[in-house]
């Protein structure tokens, strides 16, 4: 057996490895036999906490592939090993910029970011989420919500950053508390994680561990100031009493936490609506949020800075 049929071996056995150990000790060994293997290089990486080695091995495997060829990988082409040389660039990118951002290097990860979404023309990376996130993180506001005008994906993570950013450049006004409904319609249980509501959910619930994922990755922009937390905790609050989401235990609780929040009674105008409405006990946990954000769109449910 050749080195190079020794190389595919360990890679088809290090995409089945069931830990971060076994990949670890896989992609070692790929590395040993081709240390210019950005397959191995890439793997490696993913089982390295975030940190400037990460981004070494990443680095170094988005050289190897440009130097590769003239031209950046595209996926606009009929020749398969083109794709496929592409799709793996693209995933050592997105990788890349998550390591950036986590390492504080934001303007690198922007410009990274940048680049990957010209790539990824299908939206097959999370390069859009990364992209709207780093921009939070910048403080960007302003070019947060001129992206969002031209972005016809309503994806979870643009209607969080433009809820963020509405409310920082302009307080709770009526722009700001139409995109905090709209980020809470699209991945309602968000803001029950990141302020610690609901516990983290089983891996086999893959909805709910998308959400789980997405709350940890904006919770430190929604944690940035108490004023923007205080007014997500407002929301998440009165949600979960209007559509009973919290355990029957929690209830008083809640409103106690409420009525500290200056929201006691919309909670309580909001619940009487609700309830009073025909089969209500025995709709769905989706139809009872659906209802209950339709209802907070039509009223005037948080407070508001009327200035």
């Amino acid at each position: 057996m050749t080195d190079m049929d020794r190389v595919e071996e360990l890679l088809d056995r290090l995409y089945g490895a069931e830990d971060d150990e076994e990949t670890e000790q896989l992609a070692r060994e790929v590395l040993a036999l081709d240390d210019d293997n950005v397959e191995g290089l890439m793997l490696l990486a993913d089982v390295v906490p975030y940190s400037e080695e990460k981004i070494g091995l990443l680095e170094r495997a988005k050289g190897i592939l440009e130097a590769d060829s003239d031209d950046i990988p595209s996926l606009d082409t009929s020749d398969p090993e083109e794709q496929e040389r592409c799709s793996l660039y693209m995933a050592v990118l997105q990788r890349l910029g998550f390591a950036y951002f986590s390492e504080g290097r934001h303007e690198d990860a922007l410009d990274l970011t940048i680049g990957l979404l010209d790539l990824d023309v299908d939206g097959l990376t999370l390069a859009r989420s990364l992209y709207y996130r780093i921009l939070i993180e910048m403080k960007r506001d302003r070019d947060v919500l001129e992206a969002t005008m031209n972005d016809a994906e309503r994806s979870a993570s643009m209607l969080h950053s433009k809820a963020i950013a509405l409310w920082r450049l302009s307080g709770p006004g009526d722009d700001a508390y139409m995109a905090l409904w709209e980020a809470f319609r699209a991945a309602p249980l968000v803001p029950f994680y990141i302020l610690g509501y609901f516990d983290e959910p089983d891996e086999e619930d893959v909805d709910r561990t998308e959400e789980y994922n997405l709350a940890l990755f904006f919770e430190d922009a929604w944690s940035s100031e108490t004023g923007l937390l205080n007014w997500l905790a407002q929301g998440t609050i009165l949600l979960g009493l209007a559509a009973s989401l919290f355990p029957r235990e929690d209830t008083e609780k809640m409103m106690i936490l409420a009525d500290a929040l200056h929201i006691a009674d919309s909670v309580e105008d909001a619940m009487v609506r609700l309830e009073s409405r025909q089969d209500w006990a025995a709709r769905t946990t989706d139809e009872r949020i659906d209802a209950a954000v339709a209802l907070f769109v039509q009223g005037r449910y948080l407070p508001r800075d009327e200035s």
